[in-house]
């Protein structure tokens, strides 16, 4: 489809070129019957040059923590590509600082997307959760024996306060917490009871339970800048945070529909939920699923446009806003030479 880039430094616009830009090679190229060339893409294909030393790194420390044995490295090593494709220009430093955050949540989110634990005991999952906000937060300090998944956490915090400070860490708790919430718990409590959201309901839920949101802040320590709160919370760039986390939220539905829907019979997914709410078939259910996945793509593109236009000698906003859209390149590029999706591979 269509790439959007930026036109000059001088004028820091954003245009549509005309020129298609094709997926890397090696992405699987049937995905459910159709191309993924059907999707929008609002970036130019980049990876970033210090990937393997950065996954190197993120790896060995979740090796060290006790988080990755032979069982699951194959599944760690499909999570742990992402910041190659997303954080294209992350220094290693500050690209293993966000592959260590970006790990941390997939191993917490396949807690209870995947294990029939937290679809029996719900309560046990608000406990996680406070445990979780509070040692990020530091309102909790871990005694005895640390839980691997909370050393990593731990690891995190201490970077961050140390790279970004605490203001930037007490933003990210926010959203956060409106991921646990708003996605993560509606999402359990719609497993346990094997309920499948309405579409308008669930299509809310999915902006929050992918924990994409979360992830977009750390552009900013990706890319080494500072974003004015006055600037994130802006009407232009809260609508595109929020297509962002939408398009990328629904594109991985479409992408995982074999495995969380067929295998582990979860009703969290948005091809599942438009079968139900429309009685149509699986085809027609991923056309509409494509819809609104480029749908939000453009919505994202306008956002950017309007936000681009009200900061234009802000550096670090267009700065910001390219990596919206490079997260929204990068997401389709690593979904789909990722295993994570693979319904075979567990």
């Amino acid at each position: 489809m269509t790439t959007l880039s930026p036109v000059s430094d001088a004028t820091n616009e954003f245009f549509v070129t005309s020129r298609p830009e094709p997926l890397a090679p090696g992405v699987r190229t049937q995905l459910l019957g159709f191309s993924p060339d059907d999707f929008v893409t609002l970036a130019p294909r980049r990876e970033n040059p210090r990937a393997d030393e950065i996954e190197a790194r993120a790896l060995a420390l979740a090796q060290g923590l006790g988080l990755v044995h032979a069982d699951n490295r194959g599944r760690f090593d499909g999570f742990n590509t992402l910041g190659r494709h997303v954080y294209p220009s992350a220094s290693v430093e500050r690209g293993v600082l966000c592959a260590t955050w970006c790990n941390w949540l997939f191993f917490f989110d396949d807690m209870h997307d995947e294990e029939l634990r937290s679809r029996e005991d719900q309560s046990r999952v608000r406990r996680q959760i406070d445990h979780a906000l509070a040692l990020l937060s530091g309102a909790r300090q871990p005694t005895g024996e640390v839980d691997p998944l909370d050393r990593l956490l731990l690891e995190f915090r201490r970077g961050a306060l140390e790279r970004v400070g605490g203001a930037w860490l007490d933003r990210l708790w926010c959203v956060t917490a409106d991921h646990m919430s708003l996605g993560v718990l509606p999402a359990v409590r719609n497993w346990g009871t094997s309920r499948t959201p309405p579409l308008r309901e669930y299509l809310s839920q999915r902006e929050h339970d992918s924990g994409v949101l979360t992830a977009l802040d750390l552009i900013e320590v990706a890319a080494q800048i500072s974003v004015a709160p006055a600037v994130r919370d802006s009407p232009a760039v809260l609508r595109a945070r929020r297509a962002v986390s939408r398009t990328v939220g629904y594109f991985n539905d479409i992408v995982s529909f074999p495995k969380e829907v067929l295998r582990h019979k979860n009703p969290n997914n948005l091809v599942h939920v438009l079968m139900c709410e429309r009685g149509c078939s699986l085809e027609a259910a991923l056309r509409e699923a494509t819809e609104l996945v480029n749908a939000e793509a453009r919505e994202l593109e306008t956002s950017v446009r309007a936000a681009a236009g009200l900061y234009p000698q802000d550096a670090a906003v267009q700065t910001y806003l390219q990596g919206l859209l490079e997260w929204q390149r990068g997401n389709i590029e690593w979904s789909l030479a990722s295993p994570r999706y693979d319904a075979a591979r567990g």
